[in-house]
């Protein structure tokens, strides 16, 4: 069973993914920030976020900077990543990747997905374990540094 954290923005998105890949726990990443235990223990986790700019969505950032960090992920068997955009993703899958190297986890699939496009073929990747990872820009670290994105909380 997956559990998938959406952006508010993606619900829809999420619930097409949920009964593409199976039986799945969607919870809105806004639900997640304000009350962490929502997740409860999963084994593994979705994040799926809409990106029409060059970053991560903030919300999307805090969860895995401060919720996922609060959690023991040695036991996370799967994990993807899903950006929708007609665009591309800009840094954002790059970024998820980089987060999540920091709380202790990575994407297994950082994933494209473009309107109108099924998600047939990331369940296929989702169902055989694959490991995609993101196409990279080598700028990332830069642009996360001058934009401000933290790996780590600041007090």
């Amino acid at each position: 069973m997956f559990t998938i954290v959406h952006t508010d923005d993606c619900l829809e998105n999420a619930k097409a993914i949920s009964s593409a890949i199976g039986e799945s726990v969607l919870i809105p990443v806004s639900k997640a920030l304000s009350d962490p235990s929502v997740l409860g223990e999963f084994d593994n986790l979705g994040l799926v976020f809409r990106n029409d700019g060059p970053s991560l969505p903030v919300s999307m950032q805090d969860f895995i900077r401060d919720v996922l960090s609060s959690y023991d992920l040695s036991g996370l068997q799967y994990m993807f990543s899903v950006c929708e955009s007609d665009n591309g993703p800009g840094h954002s899958l790059k970024i998820v990747e980089k987060l999540c190297a920091k709380v202790g986890c990575a994407p297994s699939l950082s994933y494209v997905h473009k309107s109108g496009q099924s998600y047939e073929e990331m369940a296929s990747l989702v169902e055989k374990g694959s490991i995609v990872l993101a196409k990279g820009s080598l700028g990332t670290s830069f642009y996360m540094l001058t934009h401000g994105i933290k790996t780590r909380k600041t007090r």
